[in-house]
């Protein structure tokens, strides 16, 4: 018997026992799990290059997503205005000192009691493009109970992604939320705890890293991850020894399917957050502060 053919028993074996486990969890056939999970998500199995985004296909059309201020968001989505606003004060304060700092140091007067000229103005713009500070952009993930037709095993999941942007003019920032529904394993936060079974778990995951090294979104045609992907760090170890996270799409059975752990979104919906990801989040790079934070 051939090595491959080893490794296909293997695998299919594999599968076989996830399904008792997940049956024996309350689950049913319509949770279907990632097929080769976790080997299908190593670096190794990547499609080669050239071919991860070949495979061009259509999406259904999909709104673009609404984009609420604070104050939309709190009246629209109170339970994610909490989540979102968590440990923002503390946040922008931080961003504010660093922007401010680099201001001074480019001759932009912020905070001065005159309004700024037209040439300061223009070296605050020049010194913000060269910044990771603005507009500065970050995620959060949850599960809450729910009957809408987007939950699944009585929880609904939603992707946000707010980002801030400074204004020099009032040496301030303005942020703006956009969300997604989303879902995460079985979608019970209780069962969290549970490899290859639960929502990923809680906690404040690096957002396009893998072992600390900056990925960023990764294009990927195979039908469990169209039409693509991030990583999620750290990859091994993670709480509850977890790990091997994404967020991802899918298409086919895989569209808006179970998964093993990882945050999938409908595959119509990843265009729209890469486009926020690579226009809204000038701090993609800084593996301290792309941040991806799961709270339930």
């Amino acid at each position: 018997m051939g090595d491959r053919h080893r490794r296909t028993i293997a695998r299919r074996l594999g599968a076989a026992a996830l399904a008792v486990v997940l049956l024996a969890g309350g689950g049913s056939a319509a949770f279907a799990t990632e097929p080769g999970w976790p080997e299908s998500h190593q670096p190794a199995a990547d499609p080669d290059p050239g071919v991860a985004t070949a495979a061009v296909r259509g999406f259904d059309s999909a709104p673009a997503p609404e984009e609420l201020t604070d104050q939309e968001l709190k009246a629209k989505d109170p339970a994610g205005y909490r989540l979102v606003t968590s440990g923002r004060a503390a946040l922008e304060r931080e961003l504010l000192r660093k922007v401010r700092g680099r201001l001074k140091q480019a001759g932009v007067p912020v905070g001065a009691a005159r309004q700024l000229t037209a040439a300061e103005l223009d070296r605050a713009a020049v010194q913000l493009a060269a910044s990771p500070w603005s507009p500065y952009g970050y995620l959060k993930f949850r599960l809450r109970r729910s009957t809408s037709s987007y939950a699944r095993n009585g929880y609904l999941g939603t992707l946000y992604f707010t980002y801030g942007i400074y204004s020099a003019a009032s040496d301030s920032y303005k942020w703006f939320t956009v969300s997604w529904p989303a879902r995460s394993g079985n979608n019970r936060p209780a069962d969290q705890a549970k490899s290859g079974v639960g929502p990923i778990p809680e906690y404040r995951w690096t957002f396009g890293f893998l072992y600390g090294a900056w990925r960023g979104y990764e294009g990927d045609a195979r039908e469990s991850f169209y039409p693509g992907k991030w990583r999620l760090d750290p990859w091994t170890g993670g709480p509850y020894g977890r790990g091997n996270m994404e967020v991802h799409g899918g298409i086919g059975t895989h569209e808006y399917g179970a998964t093993n752990g990882c945050i999938r979104l409908y595959s119509k919906h990843l265009p729209q957050l890469k486009t926020y990801y690579d226009s809204k989040m000038a701090n993609k790079r800084d593996r301290s502060t792309a941040i991806l934070t799961v709270d339930y």
